[in-house]
């Protein structure tokens, strides 16, 4: 009996320090604390449009008057209009050639206009008449800065002295491709802004950088261009960049001209080393800012790039986009605006903002959060306290995860305020800006009605536009792809719970900045499954769900968001298959041979799960580690029959990604390439 009351005692007394360590150690209510949301930025605003009804080939602003700016179409049809009227134009000039390019002298009084193998016509812009036509084979020339000279190329440059426009003279000439060994004909010059240097660019590739006082030759840079389209100083003399088609040696020696795919090189002048380039996309020319700290690419190709991007001259770091396709941009003296022109013969001008001015945007590799209301209400209460707390376990559960590995607690940054809490910006239903997430990996936390589609709040989403392809690729075939910055992460709230793992799932797909397609989001509308679905993802195993595997750790470990700081400068890339058989059954070698001048850190293979399923429904076939070969040859082992479609994915040494899928049609034939 004494037993019994003793154990009664103890189960009661169990039950009593039980509800006791219950109640103190249940979780307390938040105190609801003011919730601070950041203001996101917002793309340029367009503050004026100008329909030429012809294809633009080239736009001007005058130095000395902002509000007159010029255009020419392909036909030779040169306009000026006065930026505050855009309906009809100030003059109507008339250059005898077709794919005209213009420039205003540094005074702003004269006007060049020359076309592709034509001749240079200046204008006096107060009278709108003719001055002169020059001898001139391009469309490329250049003022020097006190506008007392004037370059040209024909064959050879030709210097005219202008200051006297009654009698404008040849004042000298320099030798036609000296110091190179390949043949070719001048198609670009430019002269830097304080007047020592004039750069000529010949076709195969070749520059020649001469002294403009003493006609000395005093640098000589190749290149694999097979002409250059632009051939740019930097305003504050640091840099010299050039850009135009590729020339490119397939295996049997065979040279091809990589059209619409062209990247850009830059060059230290301090150094005469290069400073980096961007080799991808379709880069028609290069624009500097009048301060020299970022420059402008202008692409005419929809699917090759993403219209006109800006860039931090520095680090080649993207700064945004514009949401149009141009052959050509222009800054205004004082940088504040753009003007743009393309083939739809609308020309442009946009207003940059404060922040893109101060390269403040620049994307510096850290994940951001956007809070999106679809419903007209306030935000959920401590809204802010509890992202703050999901994105930390999410990055607490990628360093456990690379230290797990091997790779010490190496894991993502996310953007923090003053005072080291995880900044979230707002985005309410009413609110029609056009944000700017062009270069950044966003995670969208959407609260209230799923069934909201995310441009209905202005939020940019890259579609096909994040796609570009490397310039040493074949012609009329697929090649190389890589992805530009720009990563929506949309994920779906019940409203109370906000779960890490969803947001950690969510990360290893946006990480590797290589789904091309956007994934489908399905939503289950059925309570019970979507009950057990939540259910089980609380249990032990719902971890792996988002485990993160050796491979996906390797790749991780040069992922640009797990290495802050690194140049965004990208060098070209190049894979390419042969398959054969490795006996008598289905089983296939593949063979894959990838080059990266970056280096290359790892490749992974992709198939389908199935034959009939999109090319985006991949299976991770195996991976290899190469640290860092520019060059190197791997070889993977595909023994299911069914598979015909393969993609090979790349991350080289400073984080940039690329990609390239190949279709086997059989056991024998060359495999095909496709995007």
């Amino acid at each position: 009996m004494k037993n019994k009351k003793i154990l009664s005692f103890l189960i009661f007394l169990f039950i009593v320090v039980g509800l006791v360590v219950f109640f103190i150690s249940r979780p307390q209510p938040e105190e609801l604390l003011p919730q601070k949301f950041a203001t996101l930025p917002e793309k340029p605003k367009l503050i004026a449009e100008y329909n030429h009804g012809t294809r633009i080939y080239s736009v001007a602003i005058s130095p000395s008057d902002p509000s007159i700016i010029g255009l020419a179409d392909v036909n030779g049809t040169i306009k000026l209009w006065n930026k505050n009227l855009t309906d009809i134009p100030a003059a109507v000039l008339n250059h005898p050639g077709q794919y005209v390019s213009i420039d205003f002298s540094p005074t702003g009084e004269l006007l060049a206009s020359a076309c592709r193998y034509g001749n240079l016509v200046l204008w006096d812009v107060a009278s709108r008449k003719k001055i002169i036509t020059l001898e001139s084979s391009y469309t490329q020339f250049a003022f020097s800065p006190d506008g007392n000279q004037l370059a040209t190329v024909r064959n050879k440059l030709r210097l005219w002295d202008i200051r006297n426009l009654k009698k404008i003279k040849e004042i000298d000439t320099l030798p036609f491709n000296e110091g190179h060994n390949t043949e070719g004909w001048a198609s670009a010059v430019d002269i830097s802004s304080n007047g020592k240097w004039v750069a000529i660019g010949y076709s195969h590739g070749a520059i020649n950088v001469w002294n403009l006082h003493t006609k000395q030759l005093i640098k000589k840079l190749e290149t694999s261009f097979y002409q250059m389209n632009f051939l740019k100083f930097s305003p504050d003399n640091r840099f010299l960049t050039a850009g135009g088609p590729v020339l490119f040696t397939d295996k049997n020696g065979k040279e091809w001209v990589s059209n619409g795919t062209n990247g850009y090189i830059m060059w230290d002048l301090s150094s005469w080393q290069r400073h980096g380039g961007v080799q991808r996309g379709n880069i028609d020319k290069i624009v500097f800012s009048p301060n020299g700290k970022m420059c402008v690419s202008a692409n005419d190709e929809p699917y090759s790039g993403r219209g006109v991007e800006l860039w931090a001259v520095e680090t080649g770091a993207p700064i945004t986009f514009l949401p149009t396709q141009a052959n050509d941009a222009e800054f205004s003296k004082d940088g504040n605006y753009l003007l743009t022109g393309g083939w739809d013969g609308i020309v442009q001008m946009w207003q940059l903002t404060p922040q893109q001015l101060k390269l403040d945007n620049t994307p510096d590799d850290v994940v951001r959060i956007v809070f999106l209301l679809t419903e007209e209400k306030e935000p959920s209460p401590n809204i802010t306290q509890k992202l703050d707390k999901m994105i930390r376990k999410a990055q607490k559960f990628y360093a456990d995860e690379m230290e797990r590995h091997g790779f010490g607690r190496k894991t993502f940054k996310f953007e923090v305020d003053q005072n080291g809490k995880a900044k979230i910006y707002l985005i309410k239903k009413d609110q029609i800006k056009n944000f700017d997430l062009s270069n950044y990996l966003c995670i969208v936390v959407i609260e209230g009605d799923i069934s909201t589609y995310l441009p209905d709040f202005s939020i940019h989403l890259p579609e096909n536009r994040n796609i570009f392809p490397y310039t040493s690729i074949d012609p009329g075939i697929y090649g190389a792809y890589g992805t530009t910055y720009g990563e929506i992460v949309p994920v779906y709230t019940n409203k109370t719970k906000y779960d890490w793992k969803t947001i950690a799932h969510e990360l290893k797909y946006a990480f590797p900045r290589l789904n091309w397609r956007h994934r489908v989001y399905k939503y289950e509308r059925n309570a019970v499954k979507r009950f057990f679905s939540h259910l089980n993802s609380k249990m032990p195993w719902g971890k792996v769900r988002v485990e993160v595997s050796k491979c996906e750790a390797e790749w991780l470990d040069k992922c640009r968001f797990f290495n802050p700081d690194q140049s965004f400068f990208d060098k070209p890339t190049k894979i390419t298959l042969n398959v054969s058989h490795i006996d008598t059954t289905m089983s296939r070698n593949l063979q894959f041979d990838v080059s990266d001048e970056d280096g290359v850190h790892q490749v992974q293979l992709f198939s389908p799960m199935n034959p009939n399923l999109q090319f985006n429904k991949n299976n991770l076939q195996g991976c290899r580690l190469l640290n860092g070969k520019k060059v190197a040859s791997v070889e993977f082992e595909i023994t299911d029959p069914d598979i015909k479609e393969v993609e090979l994915r790349m991350i080289d040494m400073l984080g940039n990604t690329a990609s390239q899928g190949f279709r086997i049609k059989d056991e024998t034939s060359e495999p095909d390439k496709k995007q």
